[in-house]
């Protein structure tokens, strides 16, 4: 029985392909300013309904979801008439005289599925979203079934503010997702596990569908012991802001702290104060968010119970009887020196639980970092020392690294946002998510004429000399690079030099005249 009809979804996102409207631009930009539209006017619906799947404050979801996403509509807009500009590219020199050029094109259709994840449901899922439209590709969203108020809501939205030949919502759970998958798609887009990025890969595979997937994985952030000591409480609130918000559940918070010897005790000290700053003495009656499900609660709290009867590591800071599983609330936990093979150590632990291992020496940081698994999808380095930072990036293989700070790094739509190896395949955002949402559609012009062809030359029969001469002063040649001025102008220095050669040939007259011929009918500017 089949739990959704994919093929009457599909069917108005084929019609749009075919009546040619989102080649435009016009059909982009009212897309965009939709979803725009969309935002500004249901701000509180959509904290509201964040809110209810995550126990998230409205500051977090304005500041850290809708207002990005804002922004990346604006930045899209700004420049989605460069960004679908044809590009001239030079030719080889084998097509002379020719021109070439790539056109950004939609993917192929129906168009774009994008499956969102549960903990940033409005930000991991329209942010992709804006690459598909300003792409010029329509899109269905699949949201997670475990924010399901955040879905509901988009799925009432949506309705209002698209047409179906634009954006759909579909709701569902693992049945939905395997319908939707088992059709070709233009692109899938999933952010999620590596273990469900697995299954959605093997599935496009089947399909010879595109995928993008953002997955997650271990995070770690490192403290050098060249950072000055009156700048740790600095570096601590830059930590617990980033581990705690959205209650850790972020694909890119720190998983994994190392700190040289020398500062570990400080920094625990920091950490502390971090934690009671930003949350009060009592972090439950403050503004941490709360785990998306009982189950991923109990999951963190075993995380903690493992530590706790562990007598080689210490809980620096909170414990497992201050969690409450029934409001599905995750103490702030520091675990100093897990014992190796640990959970926290070796799963992705997205909650606000930070373990924190030490380490002597620098080679002894690579060898820990390298440890949790390759590729992070963010690494970073506390260091007051560049070359530090560049050895420590050489050293320990990552998607990303950043200097002296986490999280925030992500506000910045210039950068590419992407895993490497077993954190994800692909990047997108700002100009990299109109990359990955189209085709770079290659074209060719080139005269008609025996003349261009030098008596046709490349021809059959070669011969040793002819073989020769094609491989050292044709094909040999370099590119003929793209021309800024008047085509005219690049086309009779080119054709005069190749007159120089031509010294057999009987009527140089006419060739003369077939040219400028040549030039009247095809040049332009």
């Amino acid at each position: 029985m089949t739990v959704i009809d994919v093929d009457k979804i599909q069917k108005p996102m084929h019609e749009t392909h075919a009546s040619g409207l989102n080649l435009s631009y016009e059909w982009r930009v009212k897309q965009l300013k939709s979803l725009r539209r969309l935002i500004v006017e249901n701000k509180d619906l959509l904290c509201e309904a964040v809110k209810s799947d995550l126990g998230r404050h409205y500051g977090e979801t304005r500041a850290g979801e809708l207002k990005p996403v804002e922004n990346e509509i604006k930045f899209a807009l700004k420049n989605l008439k460069r960004w679908m500009k044809t590009e001239a590219v030079p030719s080889s020199a084998t097509m002379f005289p020719g021109f070439s050029y790539v056109h950004r094109k939609p993917l192929a259709a129906p168009g774009v599925l994008i499956i969102g994840p549960f903990n940033y449901p409005c930000y991991l899922t329209l942010k992709p979203l804006i690459g598909a439209f300003a792409g010029g590709n329509p899109a269905v969203i699949k949201p997670s079934e475990l924010s399901a108020e955040s879905g509901k809501t988009f799925l009432n939205l949506f309705s209002k503010y698209f047409e179906p030949g634009a954006a759909q919502v579909v709701l569902g759970s693992i049945p939905e997702s395997n319908a939707l998958l088992e059709k070709s798609w233009g692109k899938v887009f999933f952010t999620g596990s590596p273990r469900v990025g697995k299954i959605v890969a093997s599935a496009c595979a089947s399909t010879l569908t595109p995928v993008i997937l953002e997955l997650g994985g271990k995070s770690p952030v490192v403290v050098d012991e060249n950072i000055r000591a009156k700048h740790l409480q600095n570096v601590a609130d830059r930590i617990i802001f980033a581990k705690t918000y959205n209650a850790g559940q972020t694909c890119v918070a720190p998983d994994t702290l190392f700190v040289h010897d020398s500062h570990v005790k400080d920094l625990c000290v920091c950490l502390v104060n971090a934690i009671e700053t930003q949350f009060g003495k009592d972090p439950k009656q403050g503004e941490l968010g709360r785990i998306i499900s009982i189950a991923s609660t109990k999951r963190l709290q075993q995380m903690i119970l493992e530590a706790e009867g562990d007598d080689s590591s210490s809980v620096v800071y909170g414990s497992s009887t201050e969690c409450d599983i029934d409001t599905r609330y995750i103490c702030p936990t520091l675990i100093l020196n897990p014992k190796p093979g640990a959970k926290v150590l070796k799963e992705e632990i997205f909650g606000p639980i930070l373990p924190i291992v030490t380490f002597s020496s620098r080679s002894e940081a690579y060898e820990s970092v390298n440890s949790l698994g390759s590729h992070p999808l963010q690494f970073t380095v506390f260091t007051s020392e560049d070359g530090v930072f560049q050895e420590y990036t050489t050293k320990c293989p990552s998607s990303a690294a950043f200097r002296n700070d986490c999280l925030v790094q992500l506000s910045n739509h210039n950068l590419p946002f992407g895993g490497l190896g077993g954190s994800g395949i692909g990047h997108y955002s700002g100009k990299y998510s109109f990359d990955a949402f189209t085709h770079p559609f290659p074209s060719t012009y080139r005269p008609i004429g025996k003349l261009w062809d030098l008596d046709n030359l490349r021809c059959h029969p070669y011969g040793d000399w002819k073989t020769k001469f094609l491989e050292r002063y044709i094909v040999g040649l370099p590119d003929i690079p793209v021309m800024h001025v008047n085509r005219l102008v690049y086309v009779t220095a080119i054709i005069a030099a190749l007159f120089a050669t031509l010294s057999t040939v009987d009527e140089p007259r006419f060739l003369v005249a077939q040219f400028f011929r040549w030039i009247a009918d095809h040049v332009h500017e």
